[in-house]
This record gives structure tokens, sequence and C-alpha cells, in this order.
């Protein structure tokens, strides 16, 4: 069972008329600027900061733009709702900084509460979870960022080598599958040249499923979409989803028992996690075996129009715009008291 449009929450007229929005992104946009080419080093995601700025704008919500955590701790100006985009910073743990900070100004923000972000960040404890949840996740070890590396798992490889902390598949290319206990070190001693814990998985040859949900009163299923890569293992790396590489291609997978066990999965998972303004949770299909595995759960995944949650929302006959106002008007209401009070405040200072 997929949202239909009578599903979706609406803003209210003082809603609409009260958000003062700050949008926290990394490129974004000035009113009127030109629309950006893809990056070299980071592709669509200019575009995809302007893509959502212009969609808030075109629901007509005032928009200032701030680019930084710098920017954002010297706010000037009296927001009452931080739209936050900014999932990578030169900062350890800067997803849950931002949520945090929002928190210490009483500001309502996109996302979740401090303590939810911070799982959803860490693989390691987020397949933890699963497992309490009886949700199935293939083997791991840890590594930390400095100290002694563990040695070879006691599961066979070959092992794909991921960073513990964060999304988009960042630090994640060919050579982080690796076949041997050599290689295998080599791997995990770069990423502590660079300060980062990872973990070690068995490596789970197959497809992606991806399961996007808005959250709400009643957590909404937009669908289950499947996302094959032509890499070896079908593996999806970082620059496959900066849209810099191609070979990634993306269907909905038809329903079934396996589209109505991903959806019971996925919607168990947002049990444990709740409060939530919407989230991805992705799951690795075997190819050979059948065997369905968790990777992570993803708040703050991407809504451009080529991604995964909006790709799911079209096959289910929504429109971006209703989608992100449904989800900002269920992060309104989930964060009321907050809501109520940073409006009054900008009441006062118009």
């Amino acid at each position: 069972m997929t949202a239909m449009p009578h599903d979706l929450l609406k803003l209210t007229p003082t809603q609409r008329e009260r958000l003062d929005v700050l949008f926290l992104a990394q490129y974004a946009p000035d009113p009127g600027a030109p629309w950006p080419e893809l990056h070299p080093e980071h592709g669509v995601l200019p575009r995809y900061n302007h893509e959502l700025f212009h969609t808030l704008t075109g629901l007509g919500l005032r928009c200032t733009p701030c680019r930084s955590l710098e920017d954002l701790v010297h706010i000037r100006s009296e927001p009452n709702y931080v739209f936050t985009l900014l999932n990578r910073a030169p900062v350890r743990n800067s997803e849950v900084f931002t949520s945090a900070f929002c928190e210490w100004l009483q500001v309502p923000y996109l996302g979740a509460p401090p303590n939810i972000r911070a799982l959803a960040e860490d693989k390691h404890l987020t397949k933890l979870m699963a497992r309490a949840l009886g949700i199935p996740t293939a083997p791991w070890v840890t590594c930390p960022a400095e100290g002694k590396l563990p040695p070879a798992p006691d599961f066979r490889g070959p092992w794909i080598i991921k960073p513990r902390f964060g999304a988009a598949s960042v630090g994640i290319s060919e050579d982080s599958i690796q076949e041997t206990e050599a290689g295998l070190h080599a791997r995990l001693r770069l990423f502590q040249d660079l300060g980062q814990a990872c973990i070690v998985e068995a490596l789970v040859p197959g497809v992606d499923l991806t399961v996007p949900v808005l959250g709400g009163e009643e957590p909404l299923v937009l669908g289950v979409a499947e996302e094959t890569s032509s890499l070896p293992h079908g593996i999806v790396t970082h620059r496959q989803k900066r849209l810099l590489d191609g070979g990634r291609e993306r269907r909905m997978a038809p329903h079934g028992p396996l589209s109505e066990t991903l959806r019971t999965y996925a919607l168990r998972l947002c049990a444990a996690v709740r409060d939530f303004d919407y989230l991805r949770v992705d799951f690795r299909l075997h190819r050979d075996t059948g065997e369905l595995f968790l990777l992570e759960f993803n708040i703050g995944c991407n809504l451009g129009s080529h991604a995964a949650v909006m790709f799911t929302a079209r096959a289910a006959g929504l429109k971006q715009a209703d989608v992100i106002e449904h989800i900002l008007r269920h992060s309104l209401d989930r964060q009321g008291r907050m809501w109520r009070h940073a409006a009054a405040r900008t009441e006062v200072t118009r």
C-alpha cells in the first residue's frame, strides 16, 4: 500500500504566513541565482540545493540562504524554522550538531531529535538495533578511528569497508571491496589516516532496495525502489549517487511478498525511532540466495527530483512540492511547542 494524495498534510494559512525559514545548505542559492552546473566533485549537490530552495519559495515561504555552520551559529535574522540539507561539514558529527544547536536555540528544524539523528548516522548502532528488532543484517565488525587494527573477521570475505558514520555512500568506491586480509588492513589504515572509524561488513552481491517513509501520526510508506549498479557485485559508489558516474538504474519493485516484508521491516524500524520527519530505510537483496539484509536508515536523505524519495512519490502520484509541504507540516506539528514559541518571537521582532 502506498501513500495517496489525500493522505498528505498541508500547511495551515497561519503557518504559511508566519514561517520564516533559514535554508541551511552548502550551496544555498541567493534569490535569482542561475541554475548551477554539475560540480566536478559534489556533482548534483548544487542543483539539488537550488531545486529545494525554489520548491520552498514556490510554496510561498520566506527563505533566507545559509551556507555553513559558522553562519548558522552567528545568525543575525530571526528564523523560526531551520530547513537543513547540510549533511556534511568539516567537523565530526556535524549532522547532530545542527539539530542539537536548534534545540538550544528553541527553533524547530527539519529531521529528527539529536539522539535519533545520531543513531541514524552510526551504522554499527543501527545494525545492533536492527538485530534487536528481528530485522536481518549482514555480519560486521568495527574498526576504530585510531589504535590497533582488528584481525580479519571470522566470517568469510570478500568484505566491504565503509565509514561507520555518514550517508550518501561517502567513502565507498570499487576499492571498498577487499578479498584478502592484507587488502583489508590497507583499506582500514587509509581510513585511520583520515581519522575515520569504519565497519567491515560481509559483502552481499545483489541489488539495493530502498523504502522511503514520510513521518506522520501514521507513517506513510511511499513504496519500494530497486536500485541496480553495473559495478562489481552491484555496489553503489558515492560518485554514482552524486550523478558523476553512470551505471546505476532505479525502478519500482513489484508488489508481492518481498515488498510487503520490506514494508513491515521499515515500519518496525520507524516505530522504534520516532519522532522523525521523513527517512529512507535501505536493504540489500542477495542475488543468489534471496536473503534480505538491512544496511542503514537515513534521516535527512535526498529530497531532489532525481532521488529515491521523489522517485517513489511520483510512482504514487504525488508531486514534489506536496511531499515537501507534508514533511514541513509534520515537522511543525511534532515540534509544536517549540514552533509556537519561535513563531511568537518572530512576530515580536517584525
